[in-house]
């Protein structure tokens, strides 16, 4: 395994290296689900746990209650309200530990909550006062507490320099019943070689799961009747992690429901056989082939950057995305047309594909595409993918900037196309008789833009909403603003009463970042909307 990661990381160097690393360790570390702890009330600063009268009434509450406020606090502060009497000190000890390494550094000393920490600045033995403070911290407190473990959260260490603490601590955590475990190798390279330990199979209580920045382990040599039976949550990270890896581990976990893959450092290769499967998101990942082939209970398959690779490197970024069996897909995006492959069942989706009933995904009522509406090798495909989803009720559309060519060759079109393409384009049923919200991000007032929304105007019939988002730099009042207003006033509209809306972008630069909290969140109902996300932070959280 470490032979063919080394070539593919090697082929890879000049897209992984640099900034790259800096945007995938970023968006791991600062869109981790929050650990259910926090610093925001410390313990030193509470209220008097007596009342004027002397009463010590907080210590007579029944004790699920005080389990439960300790279960909130840092755990240096969770520890010392053993001291307060003899039955405080019962309380930390039959408390399902939550642990959460920052919270055992000085205060003051790095950013928590929402801030994390610092991720790319000192050197790690600087933050955590010498080589071994913050690993000899967490050695202790796992030592120390008798367990269960609800949710142990190390984000903060250089896993490569305390290889010998790892296998201690799996250990610790298998034995102990964790149910929560966020591990993450605080590492300063892409060619880190720190190799998750296989210990952690051990840890078969998991309901949540998210690693980062790991080699994963060799599962040729792990025995097959090892399983986690309750995980329903799993976030992979930035891994090296092969094919059969991960085929391996999607096999024994019979009752997950959320899957994440981010920044994976080889190409991903993601077949879902899944009876148990609702959400999987695939975000900044060389993704050579995407395949739902039976999926009886995915709603959400949610892309985002999930690029093509071939064994040429990224001259060719085209990825297939494959749906078979998967009856409650609702949610699909975002695809990019002239990129992705889409193939339904045994047909692949062409620029002449019409709609069959081999050919569409009934199910889908809210659908996302990428596209670059004035190139024609990319545009051109659009009408056949929006055939592909009759039922969509809303549609989002994410504007690229046409002169932008990373895709690849297949990007150069051969000309612009204008309003007479899309009237010649056919009938679509889902524009004509179904969507009901509209989309568009990154609006950069050009001429194909303005033809294509002309076209969903004067087409779509139950159109309720039309939305339209500038890009950075723009507002509804400049003249950008002003032309769209005078253009899509001289359509004629299908629905007189449509509602166009005009927005300033939330983002301080361009491109509209994904929100993986948002995305994540099986509750939201609109998984596609960065509105409420700054930063890529979903400030609903």
């Amino acid at each position: 395994m470490e032979d063919i990661a080394d070539l593919l990381l090697c082929g890879l160097d000049f897209f992984m290296m640099g900034e790259t690393m800096l945007s995938f360790t970023q968006s791991a570390f600062t869109n981790l689900p929050h650990p259910p702890a926090t610093t925001a009330a410390p313990l030193s600063g509470a209220v008097p746990a007596r009342a004027p009268d002397g009463v010590d009434r907080i210590s007579r509450l029944p004790a699920v209650v005080l389990r439960d406020i300790v279960s909130r606090l840092p755990v240096k502060d969770a520890a010392r309200t053993a001291v307060l009497s003899k039955r405080w000190r019962r309380v930390w000890r039959t408390t399902p530990l939550v642990l959460v390494d920052a919270h055992l550094l000085p205060s003051g000393s790095i950013g928590t909550g929402r801030r994390r920490f610092s991720l790319l600045g000192n050197d790690p033995r600087d933050l955590f006062g010498g080589p071994r403070g913050l690993a000899d911290a967490v050695s202790k407190v796992l030592a120390a507490h008798p367990g269960p473990f609800r949710c142990v959260y190390l984000l903060g260490t250089a896993m490569e320099t305390h290889r010998d603490e790892l296998e201690l601590w799996l250990q610790h955590l298998a034995a102990k019943a964790v149910q929560e475990l966020f591990f993450m190798n605080r590492a300063r390279t892409m060619d880190n070689k720190a190799h998750l330990p296989a210990m952690l199979f051990r840890c078969t209580s998991l309901t949540k799961l998210y690693i980062g920045f790991w080699w994963f382990p060799e599962t040729a040599s792990i025995t097959r009747t090892i399983a986690f039976p309750y995980l329903r949550e799993l976030g992979l990270f930035s891994l090296v992690m092969m094919v059969e890896d991960l085929t391996f581990l999607l096999n024994r976990c019979p009752v997950l429901e959320k899957l994440l893959i981010d920044g994976s450092r080889v190409p991903v290769c993601l077949r879902v056989r899944s009876n148990s499967l609702r959400l999987v998101e695939v975000c900044q990942c060389l993704a050579a082939e995407i395949t739902v082939a039976n999926a009886s209970r995915l709603e959400r398959l949610l892309l985002w950057e999930a690029w093509g690779w071939d064994a040429v490197g990224i001259s060719n970024m085209s990825s297939k995305i494959k749906i078979g069996h998967a009856p409650k897909l609702r949610f699909l995006g975002f695809l990019v047309p002239g990129m992705h492959k889409l193939e339904i069942g045994n047909t692949v989706i062409k620029a002449e594909t019409m709609a069959s009933p081999n050919t569409t995904v009934p199910s889908v009522q809210m659908l996302a595409l990428q596209v670059k509406l004035g190139t024609r090798i990319e545009a051109r495909m659009l009408p056949s993918f929006l055939r592909c989803f009759p039922n969509v009720e809303t549609l989002y559309i994410q504007s690229e900037n046409d002169d932008y060519k990373f895709w690849g060759p297949q990007s150069t079109g051969t000309g612009k196309l204008n309003i007479k393409f899309w009237k010649e384009a056919g009938p679509i049923e889902c524009v004509e008789n179904h969507i009901k919200k509209m989309v568009l991000r990154e609006f950069r007032g050009t001429r194909s833009e303005l033809d294509f929304l002309k076209f969903i105007a004067e087409h779509a019939k139950v159109l309720e909403k039309m939305v339209i988002v500038l890009t950075h730099g723009h507002s509804p009042s400049d003249a950008i603003g002003t032309n769209l207003r005078t253009n899509m006033g001289s359509a004629n509209w299908a629905n007189a009463c449509c509602e166009l809306m005009i927005f300033q972008s939330p983002f301080h630069s361009e491109g509209s970042v994904w929100c993986y909290l948002a995305a994540f969140d099986l509750s939201n109902p609109e998984p596609f909307d960065v509105s409420k996300c700054i930063g890529g932070k979903c400030q609903s959280h």
